[in-house]
């Protein structure tokens, strides 16, 4: 019976078990796809709230990126196959001025399939709930490079079971953070660590760290400060899978490298040890790195490194790219050494002593060769003789100043003609002659040609029939080149992004055609001879041009023409153009413009007081015009300003007392100069060069320097009046130059604080009194010119001070002492205490002075007490009572005084 009932609900199930099996797996998809969609819709509002986080609290990236529900395709997001997020890429979004960023970890919890996350250079600090991190299970890359994370995270990185590549480059403050990297010890399957430009040395770096990092391939500890403890190098042995090593940057010699890495490193790859003191080629460090024959890249640039190439290279067959540039190797460049690396893709042997002459034949059965850097050496250069067969395509040729085909007619590389693949050429400084070669100019795969400094002559060939140049920079300045400018540039040319043609023989005008080069970033037109007007579209367009260049041109246009629309435009030179008249508002209209350069023209009238109109202006040059009127105190309001100069014009009145605002001048800050970069960051960028007048020389400044310069540059004016004491307050100013005007009273003993001054020239003023003596505490000056004043006392000594010559303290017949040939006597040399107080005194020295006011004071205390008594009758009654009074007081005082003798007696 039993029986009988289990078979009849057998058959019952099994009529209805497609039916119930369906219902089970709806059920089951339900359950997976709303589970699913929560998820989706949990990641989209996670990354809404990392977007708000990032632009706390007013920022705006993303806002027009990250729209819409399909996140997947929202900028630098990527998913899966589920449509769920596997990679955020957000280095570099968060906005400058935003201030440190503390992200809530909490939001990137809600990411569990995230393999990749990159949120480098994002001003990071502490995290909130970093301890949240560790629901990523699946992230295998992490970098958070570029911030000044405090190392609160890193304790966390170690519960990410699956991570493989962590980039924790350059972290600052580091001190807060190396204490914490002991935490990466417990990660086992590290395959790539980037530890670089964090200050670590020898002595914290923690030991567990490469001891228990088994896996390790790739090592990334270049730019801190390694020296010569074998505690940390000699670990590296340990690492027998390690493919990458990078240690440039430090301050590593020979004897720092162990053994042990030449013996045990047999699976070593590349090689980084560039930037060090490294220094004999023939030692036993360089011959131990031949012993690694799997090694692929070897750089050793930017080192002190002697003597030849060592033979044992041309043993090193699985070379790919080779990197001796910036050391001190000399002689001859052998052909052997080359002609067994056939592997080798970049050699880059630049800025050394070889000599000699090198023929191209010598690479000829490189087929594989792509760069090539020869640049500034003695090698005298030779491409076209012996005959020769290329088998190599290149991409990259640097042949600056090999005395290129000197024996040949000086003329371009034959070569070049053939190579199909060619990106970048720079044949700078050959003295190359002849005619600019239209088959260079106009080579199809050609996209940055530079041919500075040479001897061509003639005009910019244009193109034939239907032929297009695609080069995106050409630098053609100082040559030959003469004619008129060709007004068809624009369909010759369409992708230019950067055009120097300065230092040529061009004459005519600028056709307007230069204005429709909407991709150009960089117009480089000065010292030639061009004239007439700027034309409207080049000065008042919509493109992408952020340097402008006219300098050193005849174009005599009767005041500054109008200059707008141009919201790139960051530079503007128009220095010794021929401009007339006065300075109108027709600058104003630049929103980022950062350096003005109008020095050397005809301007005429005041200075203008909408210079404060321009929020980024940091470089005014307004020198060796006709200005004339007052400083006008709106020059005060401008907080970026980095360098002023207003001389050799005829300014008068005082120097403003509130320069001091100027916070630049204050506290030393960087000015961030953008430079534009073409076709790779390693080898075309252009840097805007200012010239600047400081330590009585017109200088040159670009990069770094030019980004810390700060000066101000008064002089040849007619200012009156005494030096404010406020400069003193400018402790971030590099150069002061108020010479050949009309100051008078003393130097401010405030200038004192100055310790970043490097120039201070007070010549050809009136300024008396003595030199302050607390002036040997600027330790950086390094010019100093207090010339034909009228300075008294003696020369203070000490510090850098006593490097000066006589020369900078001439003409003033006061001073005494070295280095000057007077001796300093007891009438000369007075106490630096009493200067000022004698100085004051003035007239009142002198003896006339002296007896002078003995005299009348002896005249008028008589007549005061005389006066009244004869004048008034009730006044002598009271004048005698009262010396009666103190006659009666003084005898009884006296009679008891000699009672009290007697009783003694």
């Amino acid at each position: 019976m039993e029986f009988t009932k289990f078979v009849q609900k057998w058959r019952l199930y099994s009529a209805h078990r497609a039916v119930l099996s369906c219902i089970f797996w709806l059920i089951l998809w339900h359950l997976f796809t709303s589970s699913n969609g929560a998820t989706k819709e949990e990641e989209r509002r996670a990354l809404l709230q990392l977007k708000d986080s990032l632009n706390h609290p007013n920022g705006s990236a993303l806002v027009n990126e990250w729209v819409g529900n399909d996140y997947c395709n929202w900028y630098r997001i990527m998913c899966d196959g589920n449509l769920l997020v596997n990679k955020i890429e957000l280095s570099r979004i968060r906005q400058l001025g935003l201030g440190i960023w503390y992200p809530n970890a909490t939001l990137l919890s809600h990411f569990e399939n995230l393999e990749y996350l990159d949120l480098s250079d994002n001003n990071i600090g502490s995290w909130i709930m970093p301890e949240a991190l560790c629901r990523m299970s699946n992230l295998k890359v992490l970098d958070l490079s570029s911030n000044p994370l405090n190392g609160d995270i890193i304790p966390q990185i170690r519960s990410l079971p699956s991570l493989e590549m962590l980039y924790l480059s350059s972290i600052y403050p580091s001190h807060a953070f190396i204490p914490a990297l002991s935490a990466l010890c417990e990660l086992k399957n590290f395959r790539v660590l980037d530890l670089s430009n964090n200050s670590i040395n020898d002595e914290n770096i923690p030991p567990c760290l490469l001891r228990n990092l088994s896996s390790l391939e790739t090592l990334y500890l270049s730019q801190n400060h390694l020296s010569n403890s074998p505690r940390i190098l000699a670990a590296l042995c340990i690492l027998r899978n390690l493919r990458e090593l990078y240690l440039g940057d430090n301050f590593l010699d020979e004897s720092s490298i162990p053994s042990c890495l030449f013996n045990n490193g047999s699976s070593l790859e590349s090689l980084d040890i560039s930037r060090n003191k490294l220094k004999h080629s023939s030692s036993f460090f360089l011959s131990g790195i031949c012993r690694l024959q799997k090694l692929k890249a070897l750089s050793l640039n930017d080192n002190l490194i002697q003597g030849g190439i060592h033979p044992c290279l041309s043993k090193m067959t699985s070379l790919v790219s080779l990197d001796l540039s910036f050391n001190l190797f000399r002689g001859n460049l052998p052909s052997f050494i080359f002609s067994n690396l056939t592997s080798l893709e970049t050699l880059l042997i630049s800025d050394n002593q070889f000599d000699g002459t090198l023929s191209f034949v010598t690479f000829a059965n490189l087929s594989n060769l792509q760069y090539i850097d020869l640049s500034n050496n003695d090698l005298m250069v030779n491409t076209e003789s012996p005959s020769w067969f290329q088998s190599f395509q290149l991409m990259f040729l640097n042949l600056r100043n090999c005395h290129l085909n000197n024996d040949q007619g000086r003329v371009v590389p034959s070569f070049i003609f053939h190579q199909t693949s060619i990106v970048l050429i720079f044949l700078d400084y050959n003295a190359l002659q002849g005619a600019l070669p239209s088959w260079l100019l106009y080579n199809t795969t050609l996209q940055g040609l530079s041919l500075r400094g040479n001897s061509f002559s003639g005009g910019i060939p244009l193109s034939s029939g239907f032929a297009t140049s695609w080069l995106q920079m050409l630098d053609i300045s100082d040559n030959r080149l003469s004619g008129q400018l060709s007004s068809t540039i624009g369909n010759s040319f369409p992708e230019l992004r950067y055009l120097n043609t300065s230092s040529n023989a061009f004459k005519g005008e600028i056709p307007s055609s230069y204005g429709n080069l909407t991709k150009l970033e960089v117009l480089d037109l000065s010292n030639n001879f061009l004239q007439g007007r700027i034309p409207i579209n080049l000065r008042q367009n919509h493109t992408l041009l952020a340097h402008l260049i006219l300098s050193g041109n005849n174009f005599h246009e009767e005041t500054v023409p109008s200059f707008s629309n141009m919201s790139n435009l960051v530079y503007l030179h128009l220095q010794n153009v021929g401009f007339g008249g006065s300075l109108t508002r027709s600058l104003v209209h630049l929103p980022i413009l950062k350096v003005l350069d109008i020095s050397r023209n005809n301007l005429a009238g005041f200075i203008p007081d909408w210079f404060h109109a321009f929020p980024n202006l940091a470089i005014i040059l307004l020198s060796r015009n006709q200005f004339h009127g007052t400083i006008p105190i709106s020059l005060c309001q401008i907080p970026k300003l980095h360098f002023l100069d207003l001389s050799a014009n005829t300014l008068s009145g005082v120097i403003p007392t509130c320069l001091n605002n100027i916070a630049s001048w204050k506290k030393e800050s960087e000015l961030l100069l953008p430079y534009v970069t073409w076709i790779s960051d390693s080898f075309a960028d252009y840097r805007v060069k200012v010239p600047l007048t400081t330590k009585g020389n017109s200088l040159v400044y670009e990069g770094t320097p030019l980004s810390f310069m700060t000066g101000l540059d008064l002089s040849m004016n007619q200012l009156t009046g005494e030096i404010p004491s406020q400069l003193g307050e400018l402790t971030a100013l590099h150069s002061l130059n108020l010479s050949f005007n009309n100051l008078t009273g003393h130097i401010p003993k405030s200038f004192s604080t100055m310790e970043k001054i490097e120039s201070l020239d007070l010549s050809h003023n009136n300024l008396v009194g003595s030199i302050p003596p607390e002036i040997v505490q600027l330790h950086f000056i390094s010019t100093f010119n207090v010339s034909f004043n009228n300075l008294s006392g003696s020369v203070p000594f000490g510090n850098n001070i006593q490097i000066f010559d006589e020369s900078s303290y001439r003409g003033n017949k006061g001073l005494c002492g070295l280095p000057l040939h007077t001796a300093c006597t007891s009438q000369n040399k007075k106490p630096p205490q009493q200067d000022e107080e004698e100085e004051r005194a003035g007239i009142a020295e002198s003896d006339f002075f002296f007896f002078s006011c003995i005299a009348v004071s002896y005249v008028v205390g008589f007549w005061v007490v005389i006066l009244p008594l004869l004048v008034s009758k009730n006044w002598r009654r009271k004048h005698y009572a009262a010396v009666d009074s103190c006659i009666y007081i003084c005898c009884n005082k006296f009679s008891g005084f000699l009672t009290r003798i007697k009783d003694c007696c």
